[in-house]
């Protein structure tokens, strides 16, 4: 008598399917997008950080000087870097290093200082440069190269707080690109003329810092073209034949000309 049987099942191996080349490639590639785009989000979020930082930095020295101002009979620091007791940074001297340069005491020494008490605002988190300050002061203020180097009359500067028609519209500090060593003196542009007596500091964000009278900073996103010359901005503000005076006419001078000391009728006649 034969027993049955149940039939024996042969167990099949289970095969494991790994991933095509194909689909290799479009995980690298998709891995590579994602990569690329955090860098470029670092990127962005890093400059953004020196802006803010730049305009903070900008917004603290603005405080420094209006303190200066309350404490003196709304009279300002002068913009000049000279020898005087008056002005608020002193560049002379020993203060100065090798490529005409600033040292610290530049800064520690000026008669601002007290008011800031921080070597670190004196500079930008955008300059690469190895000077000590990237700010200027408008040389409108006081005794600066408003009235000096341009034969303008003493009515174009501004002593007091009472001479400033429009203190919100009134440029009061700029970043500036003197390559002549240091920031020499105060800032300025001739009002009349496009000639940028003394230039900006171009960064690649496209934009300039600017602080006012009233205290407070804007970043204004700069046209970068002329009416005449068809380089841009950052390459006639570099051209090493040109140290100052540069000639360049177009939005950007516009802009910034009608906020050197906006409502004097001194400067600008019937503006």
């Amino acid at each position: 008598m034969e027993l049955f049987k149940m039939p024996t099942r042969t167990p099949r191996t289970r095969e494991s399917k790994g991933f095509t080349l194909v689909e290799l490639l479009v995980v690298i590639a998709m891995i590579a997008v994602l990569i690329s785009l955090v860098i470029y989000a670092a990127g962005i979020f890093r400059q953004t950080s020196k802006g803010m930082t730049c305009l903070s930095n900008q917004r603290q020295m603005m405080l420094a000087w209006d303190g200066y101002a309350t404490d003196n009979a709304g009279r300002y620091v002068a913009p000049d870097t000279n020898r005087h007791a008056w002005d608020w940074v002193r560049s002379v001297g020993n203060n100065l290093g090798p490529g005409n340069t600033e040292k610290i005491e530049a800064l520690t020494e000026g008669r601002l200082f007290p008011y800031v008490g921080d070597v670190r605002l004196y500079r930008s988190p955008f300059d690469e440069s190895d000077h000590v300050r990237t700010y200027s002061l408008s040389a409108f203020f006081t005794d600066g190269e408003g009235t000096s180097d341009w034969n303008g009359p003493p009515s174009w500067s501004i002593g007091t707080r009472s001479r400033i028609p429009k203190p919100s519209e009134t440029i009061s500090m700029v970043a500036e690109h003197d390559r002549r060593g240091h920031n020499i003196n105060g800032w300025g542009i001739n009002p009349y003329t496009p000639d940028w007596i003394d230039q900006l500091m171009i960064w690649d964000t496209g934009y300039f810092n600017f602080a006012f009278a009233d205290g407070h900073v804007e970043r204004y996103k700069w046209a970068g073209e002329s009416y005449t010359d068809p380089d841009p901005i950052e390459v006639a503000f570099n051209d090493p034949n040109q140290l100052t005076n540069v000639y360049y006419p177009g939005p950007d001078w516009d802009w910034v000309s009608q906020r050197l000391f906006p409502g004097s009728v001194a400067l600008y006649g019937d503006w």
